[in-house]
């Protein structure tokens, strides 16, 4: 699935999934951001960082010219002795900056150190952005006898709704940890995502929903039943979410949901090129009007 999805989606993809009827006015530029994946920062990767950094000074050169209003920061971040370095690179930032984790994180048992990490930043953040909110449920696991953490949040920007979703598994090694799980019980993930679908205002304007997570909310990020419980769960409001942004698979890519909605991975920092991905929304009193590019950083 994942060679099939690579093949299909390396070309950048410019979106526009609804047209404005001949009555509504023409789209305004409402918001600008920018997506940064995988930047792997760990004790030993000391050239992630770096190239982490000449990310950050890519978005630092064209923030002002470009309006760009914030960074989405998708999972696999840093683990282990790499946080300070990675807060730091990150910190350079001009513009808000929204982490997430990933499954590296997890599996280097370091799911609650993320949280701990970047907890200032999540202040800042609830500070800065209308309707912030973040469920950070505590739980044992009995299976793997360990402590672990949720990350999920959702704020509001311009009228749209960014929803942040923490998928990465739980289950400590073999395949199944590079799989998305739905955390589907008090205080999870789908829970947190049934709640902020439910809450969404109703069209128009349609599109006006964002999701963002490390694994991406496609069959290959799920397996096949959990695909269709996000099929089951989106699929009310199709014209409502726009897409879900990922990392996760170190390549670029997008893949039509028939739920209505696109999945848009975006290429890790830490390996081949250094890339991010901006993203340009429009809007007007029917609907948003997305399209994304791919940056590669000279």
């Amino acid at each position: 699935m994942l060679l099939l999805f690579a093949i299909a989606c390396r070309q950048p993809p410019v979106i526009d999934v609804h047209a404005p009827t001949r009555s509504a006015s023409a789209f305004e530029p409402a918001v600008n951001f920018v997506v940064i994946a995988d930047s792997h920062v760990t004790t030993a990767s000391g050239e992630n960082v770096d190239r982490l950094a000449r990310a950050v000074a890519w978005i630092n050169a064209k923030a002002a010219e470009d309006d760009l209003s914030f960074a989405l920061v998708l999972g696999d971040v840093a683990w282990g002795d790499g946080f300070p370095a990675a807060h730091a690179a990150l910190d350079a930032l001009d513009v808000p900056y929204v982490p997430i984790n990933g499954d590296n994180e997890v599996q280097a048992e370091d799911d609650i150190a993320f949280d701990e990490a970047f907890a200032d930043i999540y202040a800042d953040l609830a500070a800065t952005f209308p309707g912030w909110t973040m469920d950070t449920p505590a739980w044992h696991d009995p299976v793997q006898d360990r402590d672990t953490r949720l990350h999920d949040l959702a704020f509001t920007y311009a009228g749209a709704r960014f929803v942040g979703l923490d998928w990465a598994s739980r289950h400590l090694g073999g395949p199944e940890s590079e799989l998305g799980a739905l955390h589907d019980s008090e205080g999870g993930t789908l829970p947190f995502l049934r709640t902020q679908l439910a809450a969404a205002p109703t069209p128009p304007p349609r599109e006006s929903v964002v999701l963002f997570s490390h694994i991406p909310m496609h069959l290959g990020g799920f397996n096949a039943a959990d695909t269709d419980v996000l099929a089951t769960t989106i699929a009310p409001y199709g014209d409502t979410v726009w897409a879900d942004l990922a990392g996760h698979y170190h390549f670029d890519g997008e893949e039509q949901q028939a739920a209505g909605y696109d999945v848009i991975v975006t290429d890790a920092t830490w390996d081949d090129e250094v890339e991010v991905r901006v993203v340009r929304g429009f809007v007007n009193e029917e609907t948003w009007h997305w399209t994304t590019e791919i940056v590669v950083v000279e």
